[in-house]
């Protein structure tokens, strides 16, 4: 797994304060983040807050509203990607941007979620770019020296 002390510096995480296990990856014309946790779970949690993160900066929105998100898959990378894409579905659908993602249940094929968030303002929100997809390219879930570490690409 790469050192993600490794990664650009120059990019939307940065724009915002971004927590230590959070990078973005450089990827031509798509754009990539890298996660790690000690537990799948929170890894899973800190996947959507990545995501969401290269949207808007997260700081600025607070937990109005929540949502329940299922999502299953056949592998860690498909959950992940299912996961993920059913969260930027209800961002894109209902224009919601989201703080907190709590996965109240968790097993390596299924998890559900209540994630909060709240309407798009955009006085307090500045939305940095759209995710098309959540992809399979470059989509990795790997444990390392006690660590999940998790490498995802998204389509701009």
């Amino acid at each position: 797994m790469p050192d993600l002390n490794a990664f650009s510096t120059d990019s939307l995480c940065t724009m915002i304060s971004s927590p230590d296990w959070l990078r973005e990856l450089d990827h031509t014309a798509d754009i990539g983040i890298a996660v790690q946790a000690d537990d799948l779970k929170t890894l899973f949690e800190r996947a959507a807050h990545g995501m969401l993160s290269l949207l808007t900066d997260i700081e600025s929105v607070e937990a109005k509203i929540t949502r329940d998100v299922r999502a299953s898959g056949g592998d860690l990378q498909e959950l992940m990607r299912n996961w993920l894409s059913e969260v930027n579905f209800l961002h894109i659908q209902e224009h919601l941007v989201f703080r907190t993602f709590e996965i109240t249940s968790f097993t390596e094929q299924e998890l559900a979620a209540t994630i909060a968030g709240e309407s798009i303002d955009r006085e307090r929100h500045d939305i940095f770019t759209e995710i098309k997809a959540v992809t399979y390219h470059g989509l990795s879930i790997e444990k390392e020296n006690g660590l999940w570490h998790a490498e995802i690409i998204f389509d701009m």
